[in-house]
């Protein structure tokens, strides 16, 4: 860009705050992205938790329901133990009552151990409830009067024990049928079923089975409560000397958690409470890292496009990188178009002069030949037509170089095309020759100069036109002030090539030089300078990401150009 279009140059970080990176980022600052997946999260965390827990406490009063009712069976098989030895007699012993227990689950007594502890085992994620269970068969043979008399003598034991326990118990003797129950079906058999089954072998069995009043599609299973419409059902033996003398079956329906939650109403309303806290300071925390700031950023917009740029600072807590990025970018919005601003105001007060100068000594020139033409002498008439023509062909260059200044502002850099330096330089230098000047062309790691054939030729990365307005403003500009033939001096390195224009002028006064690429500025108005040439060339020569500069010299006056270098030659290139 030129030298006071600065609309290009990044904002200077304010005061006091480092630059961070891109839009200054700062470390440990985290993305907005990534603080609303951490609410959701934690928005999400807390149902799923809560359901969780649920899980678990069903699964917890699944597992207290079967530990109930395995205690049920040790006892009502002491119970069953303590009525077989109390009607038992000694003639009666090895009478068919019993039979060993299977290998698998023998219980070894040699050693005297009493503890035989089984822990609860259901698990409502794993079981898969079973069928209701069949009815009881009838036997086909009477049940051993020993059997019925022990189930006798135990029946007001586990009656009692139903009215508090609330369970289902079946006391069986080592065939399967039942001789104690709290139903209406002693002496009809369960052998049949495959826990009784596994329990006469020695074996204590823990499973679910569906209720027998819901049917088939229409359990009561939900969402809420997985063990609803289940039953729990224990089947354990009767061990006597280390030989099955029966059996106990036990079953009962767990608690759901809709019953064991009515007792803790007022735990449900503290965690209700402490849900409906935590998302309010969810929402408070969301206000202050990302409304807040996004208000602040709105209100430093409304600014903006009030035209109240100045002053515009980066927000001082922005909490995220995101809002920090976006604060950072209307601040250098702000900037930018506060500079551009600045910059159209004097490039349009600087056309209003440079325009108004010549268009006013235009509109005296024609007020004077319309009252007094017919007055006026040949010489004299002439002289205001003279004026008119120079003035007009004034208008012309500026509005020539205007457009050519509005072409080169708005180039986008990249996709610069490519030339050759050499063969442009001896375009140019033939072309000057016919029209009677001449400027010299060296290369300084060269004593024979350009080759003609091109074979050697430097390529520069800009197109061939840019180029030729480049070099041809700065040969212009050597020949207008220079006193002798300019000088073109070629400096070749890896990466750029430097290109040196050189005049035997009286060169630029100190005071000037720092102005001397401005739009406008000119120390040649009077001899048609427009003050542009320079203002476009240097716009030209950054855009294709080079460098000019005006080199200090003792005599005379030199610019100093910088171009990128393409690496390798045309030919060769060709050739490839």
């Amino acid at each position: 860009m030129v030298a006071p279009d600065p609309a290009s140059a990044p904002a200077s970080p304010p005061p006091g705050k480092p630059p961070s990176g891109r839009f200054g980022r700062l470390l440990g600052r985290p993305r907005l992205s990534t603080l609303l997946l951490a609410v959701n999260l934690i928005l999400l965390i807390a149902p799923l938790s809560g359901v969780f827990a649920m899980r678990l406490y069903e699964s917890a009063l699944l597992r207290q329901t079967e530990s109930a009712l395995l205690s049920q069976t040790a006892f009502i098989a002491a119970s069953y133990r303590a009525a077989l030895e109390r009607n038992r007699t000694s003639s009666l012993d090895g009478g068919g009552l019993s039979h060993p227990v299977d290998p698998a689950f023998a219980v070894d007594t040699s050693k005297g151990e009493p503890w035989r502890p089984r822990p609860p085992v259901l698990d409502l994620a794993r079981d898969k409830p079973l069928p209701p269970a069949p009815v009881p068969r009838r036997t086909p043979s009477p049940t051993h009067w020993l059997s019925e008399a022990v189930g006798k003598d135990i029946s007001p034991v586990i009656v009692e024990a139903h009215h508090f326990t609330l369970s289902s118990i079946r006391v069986l003797d080592h065939r399967g049928t039942i001789v104690a129950s709290t139903a209406e079906n002693v002496g009809q058999s369960v052998a049949h079923l495959p826990e009784v089954e596994r329990a006469l072998r020695g074996e204590i069995v823990s499973l679910l089975r569906e209720k027998e009043e819901f049917a088939e599609g229409q359990r009561g299973f939900n969402a809420f409560e997985r063990s609803s419409g289940i039953r729990v059902h224990v089947a354990a033996p009767i061990i006597l000397d280390n030989r099955v003398v029966g059996g106990v079956l036990l079953g009962r329906t767990p608690s759901t958690l809709r019953n064991a939650l009515r007792s803790k109403v007022q735990i449900f309303i503290v965690g209700g409470v402490l849900l409906v806290v935590m998302a309010m300071a969810l929402s408070l925390f969301l206000a202050a890292t990302i409304v807040g700031p996004v208000s602040r950023l709105i209100h430093q917009a409304k600014l903006v496009a009030d035209g109240r740029r100045s002053g515009i600072r980066p927000l001082r807590y922005p909490v995220t990188a995101d809002i920090a990025e976006l604060s950072e970018a209307v601040v250098a919005m702000a900037n930018t178009l506060e500079t551009r601003s600045a910059y159209i105001r004097e490039f349009a007060a600087n056309v209003s002069h440079e325009f108004k100068t010549p268009l006013t000594s235009i509109q005296g020139a024609v007020e004077l030949l319309r009252d007094h033409a017919a007055s006026m002498d040949e010489d004299r008439r002439a002289r205001f037509l003279d004026n008119i023509a120079k003035d007009s062909d004034r208008l012309a260059r500026l509005v020539t170089r205007l457009l050519e200044l509005a072409r080169a502002d708005v180039m986008q850099p990249g996709g610069a095309g490519e030339s050759r330096l050499g063969a442009l330089l001896l375009d140019l230098q033939r072309h000057y020759a016919d029209l009677g000047q001449s400027f010299g062309i060296e290369r300084a790691d060269s004593d024979t100069g350009i080759g003609a054939g091109g074979e050697d030729d430097i390529r520069v990365s800009m197109d061939g036109d840019n180029l030729a307005s480049v070099v041809r403003n700065l040969i212009e500009n050597a020949l207008h002030h220079g006193k002798g033939e300019p000088r073109l001096v070629i400096e070749p390195a890896t990466a750029q090539v430097r290109l040196r224009v050189i005049d035997d002028g009286l060169g630029v006064s100190p005071a000037n030089a720092d102005r001397i690429f401005s739009a406008f500025f000119t120390t040649d108005r009077e001899g048609g300078g427009t003050g542009l040439g320079l203002a476009l060339v240097k716009t030209l020569v950054e855009v294709h990401g080079g460098q000019i500069r005006l080199a200090d010299r003792a005599e005379g006056c030199e610019f100093v150009v910088t171009l990128p270098r393409l690496s390798g030659s045309v030919a060769s290139e060709a050739a490839s």
